[in-house]
């Protein structure tokens, strides 16, 4: 293996935080818009699930060209149009404008989450992709942390274009760290489908496009992503709420809260980068972690602690849900078909977690208008025992197919 093999890794993964600034441009820029340019909520509604779709679409049709043309070609292109959305934005602001540049820069945001697990795992094998994987399963929320930190300098001198400048900074970054740093090694040095012992697959014959996205370990582990991601993006959406609502913290106690709760995620998914990596029984791991955040998602919205104590157990529940993207991610090389389908497998699990965030927020809104905190807990933490019972038949299947090698 090349030494400077940590230079497309690196590269793919500064570019997957940057690029989703493009997502996390809108709830902050969300009141200038309304004042504005107008703006209805029906309208800031679209405005991300427009994004969301388009990323869903790429995912699944950007896994089958990257497999087929490249990481490199195929995410490269896609940030141009992103980019080419975000400029478009800034001029066409009527709602059809927005829309239409939304779904362009869900493009590029579809692919670099496609491409970078592909990468990653072409260039490590399993045993050294710990941190990699650890810091990549992060990257949506560590760009959100800084869309946050710098939207109050920013709107603070600017109208929402500013926030849009910033993402489009962020996007042409982006675009010049895959552009130039970003490549495939040579397919005698290829670490995708290194087994524990370090044997290879053999890499099987031709097949038709739809079979490295009907392998079933993936489909299984994006069924598993989309109810814990989904249960995961409610417990983010509605967390302020239910301190502020709820328990009566004013807003500075529950958005620290909710900051120390994110801290958690980025510390449980480089935790779980590292364990998933050594770890020799997978399915294991992965059921032990839907176990605590199932524990975890039944008890959150029942609690009614002193402040300090509340402070503590939402880091230590978003540890354990910051874990579980970490292992999805890290699945897909070790579970698609052949070393030529990773693209498509890890399409797979993007998709389920793309359709978790669009899915879950809402279900668990809807219970919350209907009824209660403590009842949006018991879906939530039902909803994660649901994938508890997935996660043993994943680990029967990934046995069973390991055992055959």
């Amino acid at each position: 293996m090349k030494k400077h093999a940590w230079i497309p890794v690196w590269a793919i993964i500064v570019a997957s935080i940057l690029i989703s600034f493009e997502y996390g441009k809108v709830p902050p820029s969300q009141p200038s818009m309304i004042e504005v340019l107008g703006l209805s909520y029906t309208m800031q509604g679209l405005l991300m699930t427009s994004f969301s779709v388009a990323a869903i679409v790429m995912g699944l049709v950007g896994g089958t060209l990257i497999d087929r043309f490249g990481a490199r070609k195929i995410v490269s292109i896609a940030l141009v149009v992103s980019i080419v959305g975000n400029v478009l934005s800034l001029f066409w602001t009527s709602d059809a404008g927005l829309l239409v540049s939304r779904v362009m820069e869900g493009f590029g945001y579809g692919a670099v989450m496609t491409g970078g697990p592909v990468i990653i795992s072409a260039w490590y094998a399993p045993a050294k992709r710990g941190l990699a994987y650890g810091v990549w399963g992060a990257n949506v929320g560590v760009g959100m942390l800084i869309c946050t930190g710098a939207a109050n300098p920013i709107l603070a001198v600017s109208d929402w274009s500013g926030m849009w400048v910033f993402a489009l900074i962020g996007a042409v970054l982006a675009l010049l760290m895959v552009a130039i740093c970003v490549g495939m090694p040579a397919d005698e040095d290829r670490q995708d489908l290194f087994l524990d012992d370090g044997s290879t697959v053999e890499s099987d014959e031709k097949h038709g496009v739809l079979w490295g996205y009907l392998a079933p370990l993936p489909i299984l582990a994006a069924l598993m992503f989309f109810l814990v991601g989904g249960a995961t993006d409610a417990f983010n959406s509605f967390t302020i709420t239910y301190l502020n609502v709820a328990l009566g913290y004013d807003y500075g106690a529950a958005n620290l809260c909710s900051f120390i709760a994110s801290i958690g995620l980025l510390v449980g998914a480089v935790i779980m980068g590292f364990v998933f990596a050594k770890a020799k029984d997978k399915g294991l791991v992965l059921i032990v972690n839907i176990v605590l955040a199932a524990i975890g998602l039944f008890l959150w919205f029942s609690i009614d602690l002193p402040l300090e104590a509340t402070y503590v157990i939402a880091f230590f529940i978003g540890c354990v849900l910051g874990a579980a993207p970490t292992a999805f991610f890290a699945v897909a090389p070790m579970t698609a078909r052949s070393k030529d389908t990773v693209g498509s497998a890890n399409a797979v699990i993007v998709l389920g977690q793309n359709m978790g965030t669009l899915v879950i927020p809402t279900v668990v809104g809807m219970v919350l208008d209907a009824s209660s905190f403590m009842m949006a807990a018991m879906v939530m933490g039902g909803i994660s025992v649901v994938a508890l019972g997935i996660s043993f038949a994943w680990r029967s299947i990934y046995r069973k197919k390991m055992a055959e090698k």
